[in-house]
């Protein structure tokens, strides 16, 4: 036994041996650069690639296998360059092979370029023209019955190969997109990758370098990445990790000015294959002013789960913009946009990212709710409640808001349409709204704008399948409160916009004196419904085709600085010279109510029905107003109450219960003075009764008179004959 021992390591030490001296003189007699013809040739026909060798091949057997290969270019046939390579060296122990082992020295790559190119056809230089063919020929294959009983063919388990190379340089490389489909190109220039010993499972160093350029539609970025940290990669047990990652991203486009603006970002990252977990730990993030950290988890990378959270510390909202270059927008509080912070946790269900909590803090203001994107459809989903928010001081400064009108009229007046038509302008942005999936909800305590304090608001909007449903539009102001939702649909042309509207209890008051900062002329309590409807994108389509219906009603009202009995009452009375002291009268006008119905069709909106309970008065109105011919006919009528007026004004029977009317007819530019006047018919007819009354009092007198001279006791009987001829 001994002997045959002896014999089979003799045997082995043998075969070793021979190994060795073949390594050694293929090497030494063998030349590879005789063999350049053969290996193109090989490559054509096995990959069907163009390889051009135009540099020496340098190689060696033993104990290393060796390669290097200088000047290499390749390409698919009738197609642009896909690859080219300055030089690679790379050498493997060969006996360690035997035992799956690769030990390498270090891999040199200088020079590395892979160009990409994709025709406007979609066509590209970087598939092989079989790869289809290939593909459908593996999709034939696949067809139901083929698999075994288990639902697929078992594969033999392949041991993992164990890993070592001395480490890794990759200098000056670069890789270029150039999408000519979707005009943009992408190249990374520079591109430079250091490692120090790379052993499965163990920590090793690397640095990456590389500079990117991107041009898409006219738009330039330029930016320059470099990545420091320890990498570990166990192929074994597929997870990949890297820790101490500390990376500055330079980025520089002409939106963001002449200077780069730079990105630090640091974690550590962490990618396990067989578990299909990647995470972020400890993750930093640090822009300008801005600082962010948190951490992020991706679960299954098919349908891919979210985890975490992230907190963006207070930071100042105008300095970060000032320091990226963008212009600060000016605003009337200059203490605006400077106290700013977020948190949120990170989650959702499988291919959902959700943002919630958040909670967001603005200046004075913090809101909560949640954010969530669907990466499959990219539907958005927002819900925000918030405690308070004065958005006044978010607007530019009364003085800038004056400047544009100061600084040229001209230019206003041109903009306006000619003639006092409405503009054909495009409202009403469909390109940007049609194809919007969103659900979202606002809801404030207490807002402020334009000076208008209003409580308990509501917004929420849903968009899906071309129709914008805006289903809250609410809010509490002065006293009452306002209903209103709306629906515009894009799904055919013209699009179609509803809007229906509920006010209630909103005190006029208190509205007008916000609004003018002056002592209301006008109270009351107001209320009101319209439900109406248009087509159309500009204002010139939406007011031609207006149609739908609406009402108001104004209830305890006053009318201050006029008392209109008392106007009515002076008129009469200087009419038939009865010397009332006016001083004596209030001077504002109550009423107990006042509304009306409106039709609107065709943006003609039509009304018969005003009417007003005046203080000893009523008020009627009738008529139309066209907006399309931006003219108006309506009629008003004011009428003497019988009960009411006696107790502060004395006047003849006679105007009691007779409609003073007054007729508005016009356009929309016509003088009010022009536009409404009174129908002074009905004074004429006054003027002429009061006139007869004067005649018939005289020949009453002059007859009473001379009949009483002339008749005696006949003389009443007469003077009652005289009274029948004038009517009276």
């Amino acid at each position: 036994m001994k002997g045959m021992a002896k014999l089979i390591l003799g045997l082995v030490g043998l075969v070793v041996i021979l190994i060795v001296a073949a390594g050694v003189l293929l090497g030494f007699f063998i030349d590879p650069n005789d063999y350049k013809a053969d290996i193109e040739k090989l490559a054509l026909d096995k990959a069907g690639l163009e390889l051009s060798i135009d540099g020496d091949i340098d190689w060696t057997l033993f104990p290393w296998l060796g390669l290097e290969l200088n000047g290499v270019q390749a390409r698919y046939p009738d197609r642009p360059q896909l690859a080219r390579l300055e030089q690679a060296k790379v050498a493997v122990k060969l006996l360690p092979l035997l035992s799956r082992q690769v030990e390498m020295s270090s891999v040199e790559v200088t020079g590395l370029d892979l160009s990409l190119v994709r025709q406007a056809d979609g066509s590209d230089n970087w598939t092989p023209a079989a790869a289809a063919a290939a593909a459908a020929g593996e999709a034939s294959a696949a067809q139901p019955g083929t698999a075994s009983v288990a639902g697929k063919p078992s594969e033999p388990t392949v041991e993992p190969v164990s890993l070592d190379i001395e480490g890794i340089q990759i200098s000056d490389g670069r890789l270029s997109l150039d999408d000519r489909q979707a005009q943009s190109q992408l190249t990374l220039l520079n591109l430079s990758v250091t490692t120090g010993q790379v052993q499965a499972g163990a920590w090793f160093p690397l640095e990456i370098a590389f500079s990117l350029q991107k041009n898409a539609g006219g738009q330039e970025l330029d930016a320059s990445i470099q990545l420091q940290a320890e990498a570990q990669l166990d192929p074994r047990a597929q997870q990949y990790r890297l820790r101490g990652l500390d990376s500055t991203i330079g980025v520089q486009t002409a939106s963001l000015g002449d200077q780069p603006v730079e990105v630090r970002l640091g974690g550590d990252l962490s990618a396990d294959l067989g578990t299909e977990l990647a995470r972020i730990d400890n993750l930093s993030l640090k822009l300008a002013n801005l600082s962010a950290a948190g951490s992020v988890s991706v679960q299954d990378f098919k349908a891919p789960k979210f985890g975490g959270e992230l907190k963006v510390a207070q930071f100042d909202a105008r300095a970060l913009l000032a320091s990226l270059g963008q212009p600060v927008p000016e605003t009337a509080d200059a203490n605006a946009l400077t106290r700013v912070s977020l948190g949120t946790a990170i989650n959702g269900p499988a291919n959902t990212l959700s943002l919630a909590p958040l909670t967001l803090t603005l200046d004075d203001s913090h809101f909560n709710g949640r954010l969530g994107f669907d990466l499959g459809s990219g539907a958005l989903s927002l819900q925000l409640d918030g405690d308070q928010l004065d958005a006044d001081r978010y607007l530019p400064p009364k003085s800038a808001k004056a400047a544009p009108s100061q600084a040229g009229d001209t230019g206003a007046q041109d903009a306006k349409p000619a003639g006092g038509a409405y503009s054909k302008e495009p409202v009403i942005p469909v390109e940007a709204l049609q194809n919007l999936e969103l659900d979202a909800s606002l809801g404030l305590k207490q807002l402020t704008a334009s000076g208008i304090a209003m409580r308990d608001v509501e917004l929420a909007v849903s968009a899906h399948g071309g129709v914008a449903n805006f289903s809250r539009i609410n809010a509490n102001l002065f006293g009452g409160g306002v209903r209103s939702s709306a629906v515009l649909d894009m799904r055919q042309q013209p699009v179609r916009l509803s809007v229906k509207k509920n006010i209630s209890g909103l005190q006029i008051g208190t509205l007008l004196q916000t609004l003018t900062g002056e002592p209301p002329r006008l109270t009351g309590t107001l209320s009101s419904q319209a439900d109406v409807s248009a087509r159309g994108r500009s204002v010139d389509a939406i007011v031609n085709s207006l149609s739908g219906n609406a009402n108001f009603n104004v209830s305890d009202g006053t009318v201050e600085g006029i008392s209109m009995a008392q106007t009515i009452c002076q008129g009469f009375n200087t009419l038939g010279s009865l010397g009332v002291n006016t001083q004596q009268v209030d001077r504002s006008t109550p009423f107990a109510n006042l509304g009306g119905n409106f039709r609107i069709s065709n943006g003609v909106i039509s009304n018969q029905d005003l009417a007003a309970s005046l203080d000893a008065m009523a008020l009627k109105g009738r008529g139309s107003v066209n907006l399309p011919q931006r003219s108006l006919d309506y009629r008003l009528g004011l009428s003497i109450e019988e009960n009411l007026f006696k107790q502060s004004c004395s006047v003849n029977n006679k105007i009691q219960g007779v409609e003073w009317p007054v007729n508005c007819k016009g356009s929309f530019d016509t003088p009010p003075a022009k536009l409404c006047r009174p129908d002074l018919s009905v004074f004429e007819d006054l003027v002429k009764q009061q006139l007869k009354q004067e005649v018939q009092a005289k020949v009453e007198e002059e007859v009473d008179q001379k009949l009483q001279d002339r008749l005696g006791e006949e003389a009443k009987k007469a003077k009652d004959l005289i009274k029948g001829l004038f009517g009276n």
